[in-house]
């Protein structure tokens, strides 16, 4: 339920308003960037007050699409799979770490989506050689092809 002006009582309002009004102009900066509002400014009765939930509103309108609204596939093709983990490891490139950086580069390499830095490069990145970046690659594909003969076998 969100909070109102109408599940609080008048006097408690009251006082919580005049103490934020107390406050200087930076406190009430600071106050409202850690997630407080004065009771004013709460909606009142009559007020449209959105669901904070996001995924439970979404959920719900999708419900409201139909039965099979919210039923995924079970499989993927290979093509869906790799889309998904190339913006993944977009993602995780984009950061500021350079070893984070570096090892989504490995870890692409090793999928076969391809890399936009060389070896060389990406061996600065984690601060190791050519040659470990190599093992690196060799390394993950192991464990990859290694995890998928142990799924396909079940």
């Amino acid at each position: 339920m969100a909070e109102t002006q109408d599940n609080i009582p008048l006097e408690h309002q009251r006082a919580v308003d005049a103490h934020f009004d107390s406050l200087s102009p930076k406190a009430q900066a600071r106050a409202r960037a850690n997630g407080f509002r004065p009771y004013r400014e709460l909606p009142r009765s009559g007020d449209t007050v959105m669901e904070l939930d996001e995924a439970r509103a979404c959920f719900r309108i999708r419900q409201t699409e139909g039965a099979d609204a919210t039923v995924r596939p079970s499989t993927y093709t290979r093509d869906e799979v790799l889309t998904v983990l190339a913006v993944v490891l977009d993602t995780i490139g984009g950061k500021r770490c350079p070893v984070l950086r570096g090892q989504a580069e490995v870890v692409r390499i090793g999928l076969g989506i391809g890399s936009k830095l060389t070896h060389k490069q990406i061996s600065k990145l984690l601060g190791c050689s050519r040659v470990s970046v190599v093992q690196q690659v060799a390394c993950f594909r192991t464990r990859m092809e290694s995890g998928l003969r142990r799924v396909r076998g079940t």
